[in-house]
């Protein structure tokens, strides 16, 4: 389960979460029982993407398509005072991806699923869930192992609605997560211990991710990769008044059959090898409303070491951003800025790797545009999240995104999405010594028909900078989709 693994940390993490448990005082059995449940579920996603890429240089790829794709899951839980079992298979179906989307690197996400199929009607079904949550089996400690879901920074509940709004919107998946978006997905295999001892929590996981995201042969683990983490939560106010702290450290550690490189080094590899360590803090903030009114705050900073292929591994990336919210207002605005940096690596000719490892994130959740990643990165954003009536919300955002280094590559992707092949799951493209990628104008919107049918919609225009420039004949990038959702 945990090869090449830093044993220290994980006997710190454990020592963390399961040692006050040992000296806790068993609760007192008061013979309350819940009665047995089971509850059947049913979801189907359709969804129609359009792609106009960057345009090609003369002699280049396919930029412009379109091509639906659906997604069906199907599910069970059976819940009792003691355990709760969760299963679920999924089946995903393309038509008409793109052939001759290449040139220079994907043009856009249906080359990247292509390149993965290699065919154009790509179609899979696999088990997407099959795990059992334990409670009560010590007391304040609930243990889940099999396939599960898992999302970093997301672990549990601080018990104050906007902090947790923060929390799932701009923290939730930044290191490790499902890929969610895509149609494939990804879940994890392997075990998660969370404990609650007030006024803090603690959560580990041991894990390895399953193919998926992009890739067709969905579902199978990837034995090869391995992620290794632990969280320590101190809930709101014990600090500081409104403020919740999260410290957070996750081992990854790669050996895959995969021949790609994704860095600035030009050197080639016959496989994966790759051990990073990333540790780091999340404070979130949130005022008491006056008036319908309230004011929060994020802080997100991460630090890296370990190894890259044969060089040392040094990297940090950081996210300050704030927000106020009118909830008693007409809409319910909510405005948002700040910006995110992501260390580049400013000398590709040395023995260290300098730009920061985004592991396994659900990357699109930050980058709804798809065209770029956490990784060499500089993103100043402003942001407005508006609600009308209760069955509309309404997203629109604007980026100015660059590279922090103009010595390395532009990065996207959203980690490991296949056990062996020329895939890593990050790609690259030079800089071409600059760092002015782009500027993207984008809204979103998700409206709930009724209780069983809602509408998602995106539209989201780029103007390449100087980056685009050297690869592209073209600056202007648009890409958007429609999305019909039903639920049972």
């Amino acid at each position: 389960m945990v090869p090449r693994a830093n044993a220290t940390i994980v006997a710190a993490l454990l020592y963390w979460i399961i040692a006050p448990v040992a000296v806790a005082q068993t609760p007192q059995n008061t013979g309350e029982t819940e009665p047995p449940t089971t509850v059947w579920s049913v979801r189907d996603w359709t969804r129609m993407e359009w792609w106009r890429f960057f345009e090609p240089q003369a002699g280049g790829g396919d930029n412009e398509y379109v091509y639906p794709a659906n997604r069906l899951q199907a599910g069970v839980t059976r819940r009792t005072t003691r355990y709760a079992l969760t299963g679920a298979i999924q089946y995903v179906q393309f038509a008409n991806l793109p052939r001759g989307a290449v040139g220079p690197g994907p043009l856009g996400l249906g080359a990247v699923y292509f390149g993965h199929a290699g065919r154009s009607d790509s179609h899979q079904v696999y088990l997407r869930y099959l795990n059992v949550a334990f409670r009560n089996l010590m007391p304040g400690v609930g243990i889940q192992i099999g396939r599960m879901p898992y999302s970093s920074g997301a672990e549990g509940s601080s018990g104050n609605p906007t902090i947790d709004a923060v929390k799932q919107q701009r923290v939730a998946a930044r290191l490790v997560g499902e890929f969610e978006w895509s149609l494939f997905q990804r879940a994890y295999d392997g075990l998660r211990i969370d404990s609650v001892r007030k006024p803090w929590s603690a959560s580990f996981v041991a894990l390895h991710p399953t193919q998926g995201g992009f890739e067709d042969a969905a579902g199978l683990m990837m034995r090869d990769v391995t992620v290794l983490g632990g969280t320590v939560t101190l809930e709101p106010d014990m600090l500081l008044r409104g403020t919740e702290l999260q410290l957070f450290a996750f081992r990854y550690d790669d050996d895959r059959n995969v021949t790609a490189r994704p860095d600035n080094s030009g050197r080639a590899a016959m496989r994966v090898d790759v051990g990073v360590t990333t540790f780091g803090a999340t404070l979130v903030a949130a005022s008491r409303p006056r008036d319908g009114r309230q004011w929060d705050g994020l802080v997100w900073l991460a630090a890296q070491t370990g190894s890259w292929f044969d060089q040392a591994h040094r990297a940090a990336s950081g996210v300050v951003e704030g927000g106020h919210h009118w909830g008693a207002s007409r809409w319910q605005p909510w405005i948002r800025a700040g910006v995110t940096w992501a260390s580049g690596d400013g000398n590709p000719s040395d023995d260290r790797h300098g730009t920061f490892f985004q592991m396994l994130p659900t990357v699109r959740r930050y980058a709804q545009s798809a065209i770029y990643s956490q990784m060499n990165h500089t993103d100043v954003f402003a942001q407005a999240l508006l609600r009308p009536v209760p069955s509309l919300g309404i997203r629109a955002d604007f980026h100015r995104v660059g590279l922090a280094s103009s010595q390395d590559h532009w990065y996207f992707g959203s980690g490991a999405t296949q056990t062996r092949g020329t895939l890593f799951g990050f790609s690259t493209r030079p800089s071409n010594g600059h760092t002015d990628l782009a500027t993207i104008i984008e809204t979103s919107g998700e409206y709930s028909i009724g209780r069983h049918w809602s509408v998602n919609a995106y539209v989201g225009a780029a103007r390449g900078g100087r980056v685009v420039q050297q690869d592209f004949a073209g600056r202007t990038m648009t890409f958007s989709y429609v999305e019909n959702v039903v639920q049972f």
